[in-house]
Protein backbone atom coordinates (compact mmCIF):
# COMPACT_ATOMS: atom_id res chain seq x y z
CA UNK A 1 0.00 0.00 0.00
CA UNK A 2 2.86 2.33 0.14
CA UNK A 3 2.09 3.70 -3.59
CA UNK A 4 -1.19 4.91 -2.18
CA UNK A 5 -2.47 8.24 -1.03
CA UNK A 6 -3.30 7.67 2.17
CA UNK A 7 -0.24 5.95 3.07
CA UNK A 8 1.36 9.41 1.25
CA UNK A 9 -0.62 11.64 3.39
CA UNK A 10 0.38 10.27 6.85
CA UNK A 11 4.12 10.36 5.38
CA UNK A 12 4.22 13.62 4.42
CA UNK A 13 3.57 15.37 8.03
CA UNK A 14 6.38 13.15 8.99
CA UNK A 15 8.70 14.64 6.80
CA UNK A 16 7.96 18.22 7.25
CA UNK A 17 8.60 17.44 10.79
CA UNK A 18 12.50 16.41 9.99
CA UNK A 19 12.80 18.49 6.76
CA UNK A 20 11.29 21.98 7.36
CA UNK A 21 14.34 24.49 7.69
CA UNK A 22 17.01 21.93 6.52
CA UNK A 23 18.32 23.01 3.15
CA UNK A 24 19.01 20.68 0.24
CA UNK A 25 22.82 19.99 0.51
CA UNK A 26 23.43 17.49 -2.43
CA UNK A 27 21.05 15.84 -4.91
CA UNK A 28 23.02 13.09 -6.85
CA UNK A 29 22.26 9.53 -8.79
CA UNK A 30 25.03 7.10 -8.80
CA UNK A 31 23.07 3.99 -10.21
CA UNK A 32 20.35 4.33 -12.62
CA UNK A 33 16.55 5.08 -11.74
CA UNK A 34 18.00 5.84 -7.99
CA UNK A 35 18.49 9.70 -6.46
CA UNK A 36 19.78 10.45 -3.41
CA UNK A 37 18.94 13.88 -1.42
CA UNK A 38 20.60 15.14 1.62
CA UNK A 39 19.22 18.16 3.42
CA UNK A 40 21.03 19.17 6.76
CA UNK A 41 21.55 22.10 8.32
CA UNK A 42 25.00 22.74 11.11
CA UNK A 43 22.94 20.43 13.55
CA UNK A 44 21.29 17.95 11.57
CA UNK A 45 21.15 16.30 8.72
CA UNK A 46 18.31 13.91 7.04
CA UNK A 47 18.23 12.00 3.01
CA UNK A 48 15.90 10.52 1.03
CA UNK A 49 17.14 7.69 -1.15
CA UNK A 50 14.45 6.96 -4.34
CA UNK A 51 14.86 3.82 -6.29
CA UNK A 52 12.53 4.42 -8.73
CA UNK A 53 13.47 1.02 -10.60
CA UNK A 54 10.49 -0.04 -12.43
CA UNK A 55 10.50 -3.30 -10.15
CA UNK A 56 10.74 -1.18 -6.66
CA UNK A 57 9.45 2.10 -7.25
CA UNK A 58 10.40 2.94 -3.24
CA UNK A 59 11.40 5.54 -0.66
CA UNK A 60 13.84 5.03 2.09
CA UNK A 61 15.06 7.68 4.49
CA UNK A 62 18.24 6.65 5.95
CA UNK A 63 20.23 8.12 8.37
CA UNK A 64 23.31 8.89 6.84
CA UNK A 65 24.60 8.31 2.95
CA UNK A 66 28.21 8.17 1.86
CA UNK A 67 28.26 8.99 -1.55
CA UNK A 68 30.76 6.88 -3.70
CA UNK A 69 34.14 8.74 -4.91
CA UNK A 70 33.31 7.89 -8.47
CA UNK A 71 30.44 7.31 -10.92
CA UNK A 72 28.04 10.05 -9.57
CA UNK A 73 26.18 12.95 -11.13
CA UNK A 74 24.88 15.55 -9.72
CA UNK A 75 20.85 16.73 -10.75
CA UNK A 76 18.72 19.09 -9.87
CA UNK A 77 21.47 21.74 -9.19
CA UNK A 78 19.91 24.80 -8.95
CA UNK A 79 17.31 23.84 -6.39
CA UNK A 80 20.60 23.64 -4.11
CA UNK A 81 21.03 25.39 -0.86
CA UNK A 82 17.47 26.27 -0.68
CA UNK A 83 15.29 25.86 2.43
CA UNK A 84 12.70 23.54 2.91
CA UNK A 85 9.31 25.02 3.76
CA UNK A 86 6.80 22.29 3.99
CA UNK A 87 6.08 19.29 2.73
CA UNK A 88 2.75 18.49 1.59
CA UNK A 89 0.05 15.51 -0.49
CA UNK A 90 -1.63 15.74 -3.38
CA UNK A 91 -5.37 15.88 -2.32
CA UNK A 92 -6.86 12.20 -3.49
CA UNK A 93 -3.13 11.55 -5.42
CA UNK A 94 -0.15 9.45 -5.07
CA UNK A 95 2.15 11.63 -5.11
CA UNK A 96 3.86 14.78 -2.65
CA UNK A 97 6.33 17.49 -3.03
CA UNK A 98 8.66 18.99 -1.36
CA UNK A 99 8.09 22.54 -1.12
CA UNK A 100 11.25 25.12 -1.14
CA UNK A 101 10.05 28.72 -1.80
CA UNK A 102 8.51 29.14 -5.11
CA UNK A 103 9.95 25.52 -6.56
CA UNK A 104 9.09 22.28 -5.48
CA UNK A 105 10.25 18.85 -5.89
CA UNK A 106 7.17 16.61 -6.78
CA UNK A 107 7.67 12.76 -5.64
CA UNK A 108 5.44 10.95 -8.00
CA UNK A 109 5.14 7.46 -6.61
CA UNK A 110 3.15 5.79 -9.60
CA UNK A 111 5.11 2.22 -9.18
CA UNK A 112 6.34 1.77 -12.27
CA UNK A 113 5.85 5.09 -13.67
CA UNK A 114 7.54 6.38 -10.28
CA UNK A 115 9.57 9.36 -11.05
CA UNK A 116 11.01 13.18 -9.45
CA UNK A 117 9.86 16.27 -11.02
CA UNK A 118 11.19 19.58 -10.54
CA UNK A 119 8.35 22.41 -10.71
CA UNK A 120 8.27 26.13 -10.83
CA UNK A 121 5.25 28.32 -10.86
CA UNK A 122 2.94 25.90 -11.51
CA UNK A 123 5.26 24.22 -14.33
CA UNK A 124 7.47 21.17 -15.00
CA UNK A 125 10.98 22.60 -15.75
CA UNK A 126 12.81 19.19 -15.44
CA UNK A 127 12.32 15.70 -14.84
CA UNK A 128 14.60 12.70 -13.04
CA UNK A 129 13.99 9.90 -15.42
CA UNK A 130 13.90 10.94 -18.60
CA UNK A 131 12.22 8.25 -20.45
CA UNK A 132 9.12 9.24 -18.82
CA UNK A 133 8.97 12.05 -20.93
CA UNK A 134 5.71 13.18 -20.55
CA UNK A 135 5.82 14.09 -17.43
CA UNK A 136 6.82 17.40 -18.56
CA UNK A 137 3.66 17.56 -19.65
CA UNK A 138 2.01 17.78 -15.59
CA UNK A 139 0.29 20.78 -14.04
CA UNK A 140 1.25 20.43 -10.60
CA UNK A 141 -1.98 22.48 -9.52
CA UNK A 142 -3.99 20.18 -11.41
CA UNK A 143 -2.48 16.82 -9.23
CA UNK A 144 -5.00 18.05 -6.27
CA UNK A 145 -8.24 15.89 -6.91
CA UNK A 146 -11.11 17.76 -5.41
CA UNK A 147 -13.66 15.19 -4.14
CA UNK A 148 -16.92 15.49 -2.70
CA UNK A 149 -17.53 12.75 0.23
CA UNK A 150 -20.61 12.64 1.24
CA UNK A 151 -23.61 10.80 1.06
CA UNK A 152 -25.41 12.05 -1.95
CA UNK A 153 -22.27 11.69 -3.69
CA UNK A 154 -21.70 8.14 -2.93
CA UNK A 155 -25.51 7.80 -3.85
CA UNK A 156 -24.85 9.26 -7.41
CA UNK A 157 -21.72 6.74 -7.71
CA UNK A 158 -24.15 4.04 -7.04
CA UNK A 159 -22.60 3.65 -3.68
CA UNK A 160 -19.43 2.12 -5.08
CA UNK A 161 -16.46 3.96 -2.56
CA UNK A 162 -14.08 2.96 -5.34
CA UNK A 163 -15.60 4.90 -7.89
CA UNK A 164 -16.47 7.83 -5.76
CA UNK A 165 -12.77 7.43 -4.33
CA UNK A 166 -10.46 6.00 -6.70
CA UNK A 167 -7.51 6.95 -4.35
CA UNK A 168 -8.65 4.05 -2.50
CA UNK A 169 -6.86 1.39 -4.59
CA UNK A 170 -6.97 -2.09 -5.01
CA UNK A 171 -6.25 -3.16 -1.55
CA UNK A 172 -9.13 -1.59 -0.08
CA UNK A 173 -11.55 -3.14 -2.85
CA UNK A 174 -10.43 -6.59 -1.68
CA UNK A 175 -11.22 -5.34 1.41
CA UNK A 176 -14.60 -3.99 1.15
CA UNK A 177 -15.14 -7.01 -1.33
CA UNK A 178 -14.05 -9.19 2.11
CA UNK A 179 -15.94 -7.75 4.40
CA UNK A 180 -19.13 -7.99 2.42
CA UNK A 181 -19.43 -4.25 1.92
CA UNK A 182 -21.78 -4.58 -0.96
CA UNK A 183 -24.07 -6.64 -0.30
CA UNK A 184 -25.39 -4.42 2.65
CA UNK A 185 -28.21 -2.20 2.74
CA UNK A 186 -27.44 1.01 0.86
CA UNK A 187 -28.33 3.39 3.78
CA UNK A 188 -25.66 1.19 6.09
CA UNK A 189 -23.16 1.58 3.09
CA UNK A 190 -22.14 5.28 3.64
CA UNK A 191 -21.77 4.96 7.57
CA UNK A 192 -19.64 1.50 6.71
CA UNK A 193 -17.31 4.09 4.40
CA UNK A 194 -16.90 6.76 7.45
CA UNK A 195 -15.73 4.26 9.23
CA UNK A 196 -13.07 2.87 6.65
CA UNK A 197 -11.96 6.24 5.86
CA UNK A 198 -10.98 6.59 9.71
CA UNK A 199 -9.42 3.47 9.86
CA UNK A 200 -7.36 4.52 6.97
CA UNK A 201 -6.50 7.70 8.43
CA UNK A 202 -6.24 5.97 12.40
CA UNK A 203 -5.07 2.46 11.93
CA UNK A 204 -1.22 1.00 12.73
CA UNK A 205 0.46 0.63 9.69
CA UNK A 206 0.39 -2.74 9.39
CA UNK A 207 3.94 -4.74 8.03
CA UNK A 208 3.54 -8.20 6.24
CA UNK A 209 6.43 -10.49 5.58
CA UNK A 210 5.58 -10.89 1.72
CA UNK A 211 7.12 -8.12 2.30
CA UNK A 212 4.36 -5.35 2.15
CA UNK A 213 2.63 -2.66 4.33
CA UNK A 214 -1.35 -1.96 5.27
CA UNK A 215 -3.69 0.10 6.70
CA UNK A 216 -6.21 -2.41 6.52
CA UNK A 217 -5.07 -5.35 7.28
CA UNK A 218 -3.96 -6.52 10.67
CA UNK A 219 -0.50 -8.41 11.03
CA UNK A 220 2.02 -9.17 14.08
CA UNK A 221 4.24 -6.63 13.15
CA UNK A 222 3.19 -2.77 13.22
CA UNK A 223 4.31 0.91 13.38
CA UNK A 224 2.81 4.07 13.61
CA UNK A 225 5.39 5.66 11.78
CA UNK A 226 5.45 5.97 8.48
CA UNK A 227 9.01 6.62 7.36
CA UNK A 228 9.15 3.68 10.15
CA UNK A 229 7.34 1.52 7.19
CA UNK A 230 8.58 3.09 4.48
CA UNK A 231 12.03 1.83 5.71
CA UNK A 232 11.38 -1.63 6.56
CA UNK A 233 9.70 -1.85 3.59
CA UNK A 234 12.56 -0.76 1.06
CA UNK A 235 14.89 -3.36 3.10
CA UNK A 236 12.88 -5.93 3.17
CA UNK A 237 12.53 -5.41 -1.06
CA UNK A 238 15.47 -4.13 -2.09
CA UNK A 239 17.39 -6.95 -0.23
CA UNK A 240 15.38 -9.84 -1.72
CA UNK A 241 14.95 -8.15 -4.85
CA UNK A 242 18.59 -7.55 -6.20
CA UNK A 243 19.32 -10.65 -4.14
CA UNK A 244 16.94 -12.77 -6.76
CA UNK A 245 18.20 -10.56 -9.53
CA UNK A 246 21.56 -11.03 -9.21
CA UNK A 247 20.82 -14.82 -8.76
CA UNK A 248 18.94 -15.15 -11.70
CA UNK A 249 21.74 -13.18 -13.64
CA UNK A 250 24.34 -15.62 -12.55
CA UNK A 251 22.00 -18.67 -13.72
CA UNK A 252 21.51 -17.12 -17.01
CA UNK A 253 24.93 -16.70 -17.43
CA UNK A 254 25.73 -20.30 -17.02
CA UNK A 255 22.74 -21.13 -19.07
CA UNK A 256 24.28 -19.70 -22.28
CA UNK A 257 27.62 -20.87 -21.19
CA UNK A 258 25.67 -24.08 -21.48
CA UNK A 259 23.85 -23.09 -24.39
CA UNK A 260 27.03 -22.22 -26.36
CA UNK A 261 28.61 -25.82 -25.17
CA UNK A 262 25.67 -27.51 -26.78
CA UNK A 263 25.82 -25.23 -30.15
CA UNK A 264 30.00 -26.27 -29.81
CA UNK A 265 29.24 -29.92 -29.91
CA UNK A 266 26.83 -30.12 -32.34
CA UNK A 267 29.01 -28.60 -34.39
CA UNK A 268 32.29 -30.16 -33.76
CA UNK A 269 30.28 -33.38 -34.10
CA UNK A 270 29.59 -32.63 -37.83
CA UNK A 271 33.59 -31.48 -37.98
CA UNK A 272 34.39 -35.10 -37.10
CA UNK A 273 31.94 -36.79 -39.01
CA UNK A 274 33.33 -34.99 -41.65
CA UNK A 275 36.32 -35.38 -41.22
CA UNK A 276 36.45 -38.76 -40.87
CA UNK A 277 34.47 -39.73 -44.05
CA UNK A 278 36.98 -37.69 -46.04
CA UNK A 279 39.31 -39.43 -47.93
CA UNK A 280 42.36 -39.85 -46.14
CA UNK A 281 45.34 -37.90 -47.51
CA UNK A 282 47.69 -41.44 -46.81
CA UNK A 283 45.90 -43.33 -49.23
CA UNK A 284 46.38 -40.68 -51.79
CA UNK A 285 50.06 -40.58 -50.77
CA UNK A 286 50.37 -44.35 -51.07
CA UNK A 287 48.67 -44.42 -54.63
CA UNK A 288 51.44 -41.50 -55.47
CA UNK A 289 53.95 -43.60 -54.15
CA UNK A 290 53.08 -46.51 -55.93
CA UNK A 291 52.96 -45.29 -59.50
CA UNK A 292 56.61 -42.68 -58.76
CA UNK A 293 57.92 -44.69 -61.74
CA UNK A 294 55.35 -42.51 -63.71
CA UNK A 295 55.39 -39.80 -62.63
CA UNK A 296 57.52 -36.35 -63.17
CA UNK A 297 57.53 -32.57 -61.97
CA UNK A 298 55.48 -30.25 -63.48
CA UNK A 299 52.30 -32.55 -63.30
CA UNK A 300 48.93 -30.13 -61.69
CA UNK A 301 47.22 -33.40 -61.61
CA UNK A 302 47.58 -37.43 -62.36
CA UNK A 303 45.33 -40.10 -63.19
CA UNK A 304 46.14 -43.22 -61.73
CA UNK A 305 44.82 -46.55 -60.47
CA UNK A 306 43.08 -46.63 -57.14
CA UNK A 307 44.24 -49.66 -55.63
CA UNK A 308 41.62 -49.06 -52.61
CA UNK A 309 38.89 -48.83 -54.85
CA UNK A 310 39.84 -50.83 -57.59
CA UNK A 311 38.52 -47.57 -60.03
CA UNK A 312 40.76 -44.43 -61.48
CA UNK A 313 41.55 -41.43 -59.37
CA UNK A 314 42.18 -38.15 -60.13
CA UNK A 315 44.41 -36.37 -57.79
CA UNK A 316 45.86 -33.36 -58.03
CA UNK A 317 49.24 -32.10 -57.78
CA UNK A 318 51.63 -29.11 -57.07
CA UNK A 319 53.64 -28.73 -60.34
CA UNK A 320 56.34 -27.35 -58.37
CA UNK A 321 56.87 -29.83 -56.39
CA UNK A 322 58.01 -33.38 -57.48
CA UNK A 323 55.84 -36.61 -57.16
CA UNK A 324 57.83 -37.64 -54.29
CA UNK A 325 57.18 -34.31 -52.59
CA UNK A 326 53.21 -34.01 -53.18
CA UNK A 327 52.99 -37.39 -51.60
CA UNK A 328 55.44 -36.01 -48.53
CA UNK A 329 53.09 -33.24 -47.88
CA UNK A 330 50.11 -35.27 -47.93
CA UNK A 331 51.26 -37.69 -45.32
CA UNK A 332 52.32 -34.50 -43.31
CA UNK A 333 48.11 -33.42 -44.06
CA UNK A 334 47.37 -36.97 -42.78
CA UNK A 335 49.29 -36.60 -39.72
CA UNK A 336 47.64 -33.43 -39.17
CA UNK A 337 44.30 -34.80 -39.94
CA UNK A 338 44.56 -37.47 -37.23
CA UNK A 339 46.16 -34.53 -34.43
CA UNK A 340 42.58 -32.99 -35.87
CA UNK A 341 40.36 -35.72 -35.52
CA UNK A 342 42.03 -36.56 -31.87
CA UNK A 343 42.21 -32.60 -30.68
CA UNK A 344 38.12 -33.06 -31.90
CA UNK A 345 37.11 -35.28 -30.04
CA UNK A 346 39.28 -33.91 -26.51
CA UNK A 347 36.85 -31.13 -27.23
CA UNK A 348 33.97 -32.20 -27.36
CA UNK A 349 34.81 -34.49 -24.26
CA UNK A 350 35.91 -31.02 -22.38
CA UNK A 351 32.89 -29.35 -23.58
CA UNK A 352 30.47 -32.19 -22.18
CA UNK A 353 32.47 -31.85 -18.77
CA UNK A 354 31.77 -28.25 -18.92
CA UNK A 355 28.30 -28.82 -19.32
CA UNK A 356 28.11 -31.09 -16.62
CA UNK A 357 29.54 -28.23 -14.18
CA UNK A 358 27.45 -25.43 -15.34
CA UNK A 359 24.58 -27.63 -14.74
CA UNK A 360 26.21 -28.50 -10.96
CA UNK A 361 26.83 -25.22 -10.35
CA UNK A 362 22.94 -23.77 -11.52
CA UNK A 363 21.72 -26.53 -8.64
CA UNK A 364 24.02 -25.13 -6.12
CA UNK A 365 22.94 -21.47 -6.91
CA UNK A 366 19.20 -22.11 -6.79
CA UNK A 367 19.77 -23.71 -3.59
CA UNK A 368 21.48 -20.66 -2.21
CA UNK A 369 19.51 -18.27 0.05
CA UNK A 370 21.66 -15.66 1.41
CA UNK A 371 23.89 -12.30 -0.54
CA UNK A 372 26.83 -13.03 1.22
CA UNK A 373 26.95 -17.11 0.47
CA UNK A 374 26.12 -16.63 -3.00
CA UNK A 375 28.75 -13.21 -3.79
CA UNK A 376 31.35 -15.87 -1.98
CA UNK A 377 30.28 -18.75 -4.03
CA UNK A 378 29.82 -16.46 -7.57
CA UNK A 379 33.59 -15.06 -6.42
CA UNK A 380 35.14 -18.63 -5.65
CA UNK A 381 33.88 -20.04 -8.88
CA UNK A 382 34.96 -17.13 -11.03
CA UNK A 383 31.36 -16.52 -11.61
CA UNK A 384 31.62 -13.28 -9.87
CA UNK A 385 30.47 -10.20 -12.43
CA UNK A 386 33.76 -8.45 -13.24
CA UNK A 387 34.20 -4.45 -13.42
CA UNK A 388 34.46 -3.60 -17.02
CA UNK A 389 37.97 -2.15 -17.44
CA UNK A 390 39.07 0.64 -20.43
CA UNK A 391 41.31 -0.77 -22.39
CA UNK A 392 42.32 2.37 -24.26
CA UNK A 393 45.60 2.33 -22.67
CA UNK A 394 46.18 -1.46 -22.50
CA UNK A 395 48.38 -3.19 -24.82
CA UNK A 396 46.04 -6.13 -25.33
CA UNK A 397 42.40 -6.69 -25.64
CA UNK A 398 41.19 -8.37 -22.99
CA UNK A 399 38.40 -11.86 -23.16
CA UNK A 400 37.29 -14.52 -20.85
CA UNK A 401 36.96 -18.06 -21.81
CA UNK A 402 34.92 -20.66 -19.84
CA UNK A 403 35.97 -18.97 -16.95
CA UNK A 404 39.68 -18.55 -18.26
CA UNK A 405 40.94 -14.64 -18.65
CA UNK A 406 43.13 -14.49 -22.43
CA UNK A 407 44.79 -11.42 -23.24
CA UNK A 408 45.67 -10.95 -27.16
CA UNK A 409 48.53 -8.44 -28.20
CA UNK A 410 47.29 -5.24 -29.59
CA UNK A 411 50.42 -4.38 -31.91
CA UNK A 412 54.21 -5.82 -32.05
CA UNK A 413 55.32 -3.07 -29.68
CA UNK A 414 52.07 -3.94 -27.62
CA UNK A 415 53.34 -7.30 -27.28
CA UNK A 416 56.14 -7.05 -26.06
CA UNK A 417 54.62 -5.43 -23.41
CA UNK A 418 52.41 -8.19 -22.94
CA UNK A 419 54.86 -10.72 -23.10
CA UNK A 420 57.59 -9.35 -20.79
CA UNK A 421 55.88 -7.00 -18.46
CA UNK A 422 51.89 -8.08 -18.05
CA UNK A 423 52.53 -12.02 -18.57
CA UNK A 424 53.46 -13.71 -14.86
CA UNK A 425 56.18 -16.51 -15.78
CA UNK A 426 53.87 -19.81 -15.43
CA UNK A 427 51.12 -17.78 -17.86
CA UNK A 428 50.12 -19.76 -21.16
CA UNK A 429 51.75 -18.07 -24.36
CA UNK A 430 50.91 -18.56 -27.50
CA UNK A 431 51.82 -17.53 -31.09
CA UNK A 432 51.14 -18.99 -34.76
CA UNK A 433 54.04 -20.84 -35.86
CA UNK A 434 56.45 -19.27 -37.78
CA UNK A 435 54.69 -16.17 -39.32
CA UNK A 436 53.84 -12.87 -37.56
CA UNK A 437 51.12 -12.73 -35.30
CA UNK A 438 49.78 -11.32 -32.02
CA UNK A 439 51.03 -12.87 -28.78
CA UNK A 440 48.31 -14.30 -26.30
CA UNK A 441 48.43 -15.41 -22.81
CA UNK A 442 46.39 -17.26 -21.70
CA UNK A 443 46.35 -16.19 -17.39
CA UNK A 444 47.64 -19.08 -14.83
CA UNK A 445 45.12 -20.22 -12.29
CA UNK A 446 46.85 -21.70 -9.03
CA UNK A 447 46.76 -25.43 -8.56
CA UNK A 448 45.02 -26.13 -12.39
CA UNK A 449 46.35 -27.02 -15.62
CA UNK A 450 45.18 -25.64 -18.70
CA UNK A 451 41.91 -27.42 -20.44
CA UNK A 452 42.45 -28.40 -23.31
CA UNK A 453 39.74 -26.91 -25.10
CA UNK A 454 41.22 -23.66 -23.66
CA UNK A 455 44.40 -23.79 -25.18
CA UNK A 456 42.53 -24.45 -28.57
CA UNK A 457 40.51 -21.39 -27.89
CA UNK A 458 43.64 -18.92 -27.12
CA UNK A 459 45.77 -20.97 -30.08
CA UNK A 460 42.58 -20.19 -32.34
CA UNK A 461 42.46 -16.57 -31.70
CA UNK A 462 46.19 -16.47 -31.93
CA UNK A 463 46.07 -17.82 -35.28
CA UNK A 464 43.04 -15.60 -36.59
CA UNK A 465 45.40 -12.55 -35.80
CA UNK A 466 48.22 -13.82 -37.74
CA UNK A 467 49.66 -13.77 -41.36
CA UNK A 468 47.56 -17.18 -41.81
CA UNK A 469 44.43 -16.35 -40.45
CA UNK A 470 42.63 -17.49 -44.01
CA UNK A 471 44.44 -21.09 -43.97
CA UNK A 472 42.12 -23.85 -43.33
CA UNK A 473 44.59 -25.57 -40.75
CA UNK A 474 47.20 -23.24 -38.56
CA UNK A 475 49.60 -24.58 -36.35
CA UNK A 476 50.37 -22.49 -33.28
CA UNK A 477 53.10 -23.15 -30.63
CA UNK A 478 52.46 -22.73 -26.85
CA UNK A 479 54.17 -23.11 -23.86
CA UNK A 480 54.59 -21.20 -20.62
CA UNK A 481 55.99 -17.74 -20.36
CA UNK A 482 58.96 -18.13 -18.34
CA UNK A 483 60.41 -19.83 -21.64
CA UNK A 484 59.89 -17.14 -23.93
CA UNK A 485 62.74 -14.43 -24.22
CA UNK A 486 63.62 -11.43 -25.91
CA UNK A 487 67.04 -10.73 -27.10
CA UNK A 488 68.35 -7.61 -27.31
CA UNK A 489 67.94 -4.83 -30.15
CA UNK A 490 65.59 -7.68 -31.72
CA UNK A 491 62.74 -5.82 -33.53
CA UNK A 492 59.71 -5.06 -31.63
CA UNK A 493 57.23 -8.31 -31.19
CA UNK A 494 60.12 -10.84 -32.00
CA UNK A 495 60.94 -13.13 -29.23
CA UNK A 496 62.75 -16.60 -28.80
CA UNK A 497 60.94 -19.73 -27.87
CA UNK A 498 63.09 -22.36 -25.83
CA UNK A 499 60.86 -25.23 -25.44
CA UNK A 500 57.63 -25.50 -27.33
CA UNK A 501 54.32 -27.53 -28.35
CA UNK A 502 52.54 -27.41 -31.51
CA UNK A 503 48.39 -27.71 -31.81
CA UNK A 504 46.93 -27.23 -35.12
CA UNK A 505 43.48 -24.94 -35.30
CA UNK A 506 41.16 -23.45 -37.55
CA UNK A 507 41.74 -19.58 -36.98
CA UNK A 508 38.93 -18.29 -35.37
CA UNK A 509 38.16 -15.07 -33.26
CA UNK A 510 36.60 -14.87 -29.74
CA UNK A 511 33.12 -14.83 -31.00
Amino acid sequence: MFHNYFFLKRLAPELEEKLKGLKLLECFSQNKDELILGFGDPDRSFYIRANLDPNVSLLAFPDEFARAGKNSVDLFSKLLDKAVTGVSVFAFERSFQIELGDEALIFKMHARRANILHARNNEIINIFRKNISQDVEIIPGELNQAINISEPALAQHNYDPTSLIPALGKETKVYLEKSGFYEKQDAEKWNLLKELLNQLDKNPIYLHETPSISLLDPSTEQTESAIEAANWLYNKTVRGFYFEKEKNQAINKLKQKIKKSENYISKTRSKLQQVENARSPEEIANILMANLNSLQTGLSKAVLHDFYKDEPIEIKLNRELSPQKNAENLYRKAKNRHQEIDALKENIEAKEKLIDKLSRQILHIQEIADTKELRKYLKDHGLAQKEKVKEENLPYHAFEFDGWQILLGKHAKANDELTLKVANKDDLWLHAKDVAGSHVVVRQKPGQNFPTHVIEKAAALAAANSKRKTDTLCPVIYTQKKFVRKMKGAPAGQVIVEKEEVVMVEPKGMN
